[in-house]
């Protein structure tokens, strides 16, 4: 198959599984954000599911993302790759259950909040999750994308019908959701062994140290960058509750604020999903992009299909992020239950940071498809770096001589201005590697043009929506001809 049919094809597939997967969340969104407190809200996404995210890839060491790229190179024994990996997830599960066991057993006995039981339920919500990524990640790594999408779908329906079950009719709150969490994987992983089956190449004796070994080398660069990832994406949740409550309160006032103060993350939490809108669109791409940028390394033209690709990925990113601010206050209205809902003016600033995070992830594939993980992890540290630095700075102040709830302002401007260091010096490094040609001019252009649009809608503009109809009219006469380009495909991809 042709490489642009191949890639259009593999986004259609993806787009499927995506679209179920965003579904799915929106609607577990509107179930806790109203059946749970904000600050419920704000403790189980940030404690319980967020720090979950951090510790996984470390305890794995990443091997998930190496046997996606190994098992698409045929030089490497599937035998070999599934087994060593498998290996060294085992040890992380065990790891994991030692340290929740300990800690919750320490905080039991403190009498704090984290001692309560469904600490423990983070155990097999750990162990399931990180077999079933192992499985998925094989599965696109060898071509069935089919199946890898089927299996997303599968396991988002699973999830939001025990989420319903569980918080409406048992009034289950945070049991509920993270029960619901434990299922979708496992039912992942019964589909993916009953239908691709990547168990039956384990074998005890297939086990390579030497393998592993080179597996680690691409890996352990992308543990120190998901760890910046998380940073990025998620540290200013916690920075902003205890910087802004020790910047009011100090230590005398510390306990007496912290509720409220996670009250705001949790408001700040259920906003951050709402960038999530572009992510649908972007992501869908791009899990297809990383199977063919990877495929097409050894091609004599692939600078051609890289620039491509990139043509045409620009206006489709720009254009979703404009119809995604004009439908956001009425979205909101329906995704943000009760108090949650004033939070959606914190969304236009992270919309931007997701759309910077979209070309940052266009070019990150190519640190992958060339196994240059390590300039992967310095361009991410770069970005983390930042975060924390204005986070640091900023948010005290602004708490302090301001108002506690602002610093959720800095939060959301500290995400955008991350993803913009780590987009610019990810276009820079990635010139070693590859040579896209575009027109920059152009690309900067729609890029202010966007980032206008979101400051309109953040202070909240009367007629705003005018504003947002003209940028979108701007930016689909600017790139007509490749709209209408990728619509005529999609639209022949489908008859």
């Amino acid at each position: 198959m042709d490489k642009y049919k191949m890639l259009v094809s593999n986004s259609i597939i993806f787009a499927l599984g995506k679209f179920t997967v965003k579904a799915a969340q929106f609607f577990i969104l509107m179930l806790l954000t109203k059946y749970l407190l904000e600050s419920q809200y704000g403790i189980t996404e940030n404690i319980v599911i967020t720090l979950q995210d951090l510790i996984m890839p470390v305890l794995t060491l990443g091997l998930a993302e190496a046997l996606f790229r190994f098992s698409v190179d045929k030089q490497h024994s599937q035998n070999e790759i599934i087994t060593n990996s498998f290996a060294v997830v085992v040890i992380g599960i065990v790891a994991f259950a030692v340290f929740d066991l300990i800690f919750y057993f320490a905080a039991k006995a403190a009498g704090s909040q984290y001692g309560e039981t469904y600490m423990l339920l983070l155990i097999p919500l750990f162990a399931f999750k990180s077999i079933k990524n192992l499985l998925a990640e094989f599965t696109r790594g060898i071509g069935k994308s089919v199946h890898y999408a089927l299996s997303s779908i599968i396991e988002s329906a699973v999830m939001l019908a025990v989420a319903a079950v569980l918080i409406i009719y048992a009034d289950a709150g945070i049991y509920g959701y993270i029960l619901s969490l434990v299922a979708s994987p496992v039912v992942g992983i019964i589909f993916l062994t009953v239908t691709v089956n990547p168990l039956k190449y384990f074998s005890v004796k297939s086990f390579n140290k030497q393998k592993l070994r080179q597996m680690l080398r691409y890996s352990v660069p992308n543990v120190s960058n998901s760890i910046s990832w998380w940073i990025v994406q998620s540290s200013s949740r916690y920075l902003m509750v205890y910087l802004s409550v020790l910047a009011v309160g100090g230590v005398a006032g510390y306990k007496s604020l912290l509720e409220d103060a996670w009250a705001i993350a949790g408001i700040y939490t259920a906003a951050s999903k709402l960038p999530s809108l572009i992510n649908v669109v972007s992501s869908i791409f791009l899990q297809a992009w990383s199977l063919s940028s990877s495929q097409e390394v050894d091609n004599s033209d692939k600078n051609v299909f890289y620039s491509n690709v990139f043509e045409y990925f620009t206006p489709v990113v720009f254009t979703a992020a404009i119809c995604v601010f004009i439908v956001l206050p009425y979205v909101s209205k329906i995704l943000l239950q009760g108090g949650f809902y004033k939070g959606w003016v914190y969304s236009p600033f992270l919309i931007m940071g997701a759309v910077t995070g979209c070309f940052s992830s266009f070019f990150g594939a190519f640190f992958d498809a060339f196994y240059k993980t390590k300039w992967a992890m310095y361009t991410t540290f770069m970005g983390a770096a930042a975060n924390l630095l204005i986070c640091g700075i900023f948010m005290p102040v602004v708490a302090k001589f301001y108002d506690m709830e602002a610093v959720v302002y800095v939060a959301a401007i500290a995400f955008w201005i991350s993803y913009g260091i780590i987009f610019i010096s990810r276009v820079i490094v990635s010139n070693r590697l590859v040579a896209i040609d575009t027109n920059w001019f152009k690309f900067i252009s729609q890029y202010l043009l966007v980032s206008l649009i979101s400051v309109i809608y953040t202070l909240n503009l009367q007629h705003k929506w005018v504003f947002g109809i003209c940028a979108l009219i701007v930016l689909v006469m600017l790139n007509i001809k490749k709209l209408l380009f990728i619509f005529k495909k999609l639209l022949k991809r489908q008859n």
